[in-house]
């Protein structure tokens, strides 16, 4: 049962590991309804914003694998922030969980994954993967590649899995920024396949923020890369994450723009993941106001398999609950950060009275998660039971 737990709890950081951002030409008042219509924040929340505090919250979402959360700051007196500020104040500032990472030129090359290796735990879930039974997400086509193009009782079995996987990574990669969503195709390594480009298509048309408030954005990640938007910053990058349970590989599109008023957006749309994750996509904005209020907003949509089964409803609970208590922190120390930009930096430290359980225990990972009760735990045993009965039963 630990193991599920953990397997939610590694789902809700990677729900919250991205971040982007939208604006537009609107008063604070205006902003402040569009909050209260489009993000449930109601008026006991827009006081709590007025003091100085921050909102979280869970968003509804039509569909069960779907897992959607905003988180809202309001800033009184915030220095003037460079984009790059407003960047940099959203990433952790260490992370001994990302085992490494990297940003691919423009084509990609395979030169640019040179630093990616697997785990043994890897080479052991790729050696027994078959199309519709496969812990890593691929494609039909990678699937058999793996099964039926690799020699798997040569001695240089791992490196050559290594270089397939590497050159798989590759081609995700190129395609991506060639015709970008739409050549994403579909997962085969579960009964059902997962369209991918009509997920991703779904998350965009349901973002919150976006249309509304930086249009010229949406258009751009709608259309990318056919798309051009004059000032756009945007990479897209790797990373290899181990956070104890099974590493996970992901491939993003980071893309930050400031508009004409000096609001700044960034965007991060996550194409691949090897594990946990079919697709996710996540906005953050820094929007100003006149007698210098300054709103910082987070929203995200993501979408996971594993929120699937009898219990689907308990699990997504769990999933939202810890992305909450993450886009907490995330908000709390990008406002610090920017707040003490134009001193020493320093690493942000959260008052003791603050920290959890949890948040001790796992100190050395992103950012903490907060506790999970006993309560949720033995829910989790009961959601384990079920979809154990259920696999049986088919």
């Amino acid at each position: 049962m630990r193991r599920v737990a953990r397997k939610l709890g590694v789902i809700a950081i990677v729900v919250s590991l991205a971040a982007v951002t939208a604006a537009a030409q609107i008063t604070e008042s205006e902003f402040r309804a569009y909050l209260s219509k489009k993000a449930t924040i109601n008026a006991d929340d827009l006081a709590e914003l007025d003091r100085g505090g921050l909102v979280v919250k869970g968003l509804p979402a039509s569909d069960k694998q779907e897992v959607a959360v905003v988180g809202v700051v309001r800033v009184k007196q915030l220095p003037t922030v460079t984009l790059r500020e407003f960047r940099d104040s959203l990433s952790p500032k260490s992370s001994k969980e990302m085992d490494a990472k990297g940003r691919f030129s423009n084509p990609p090359v395979i030169g640019d994954l040179a630093d990616l290796e697997l785990e043994e735990r890897d080479f052991k879930e790729l050696r027994k993967c078959i199309v519709g039974d496969c812990d890593v997400n691929m494609s039909a086509d990678w699937i058999d590649r793996f099964g039926k193009g690799l020699d798997w009782t040569a001695p240089d079995h791992k490196q050559k899995a290594t270089e397939l996987f590497r050159a798989m990574l590759l081609e995700y990669s190129r395609d991506y920024s060639v015709n970008g969503t739409a050549s994403l195709g579909a997962y085969s390594n579960r009964k059902d396949a997962v369209s991918l480009s009509g997920s991703h298509r779904s998350l965009l048309e349901n973002a919150l923020f976006i249309g509304e408030l930086a249009p010229e954005l949406l258009a751009y990640l709608k259309e990318y890369p056919k798309k051009d938007l004059s000032g756009v910053d945007s990479y897209t990058h790797w990373s290899n994450i181990d956070f104890g349970l099974n590493p996970t590989v992901t491939l993003s599109h980071s893309a930050a723009f400031t508009n004409s008023a000096g609001d700044h957006f960034v965007a991060a749309r996550q194409f691949y993941s090897s594990r946990y994750l079919d697709a996710s996509l996540s906005l953050t904005m820094l929007l100003r106001f006149p007698d210098g209020v300054t709103y910082i907003v987070f929203s995200d949509r993501s979408r996971s398999d594993a929120l699937e089964g009898i219990f689907h409803g308990m699990s997504k609970r769990v999933v939202e609950a810890e992305a909450i208590e993450r886009v907490k922190n995330l908000l709390k120390n990008s406002e610090l950060r920017l707040i003490t930009a134009k001193r020493p930096q320093t690493e942000v430290i959260t008052p003791a009275a603050e920290i959890s359980f949890r948040d001790r225990v796992l100190k050395t990972l992103l950012s903490p998660l907060g506790i999970v009760s006993v309560i949720v735990v033995l829910l989790l045993i009961a959601y384990a039971a079920g979809r154990s009965i259920s696999r049986k039963q088919k």
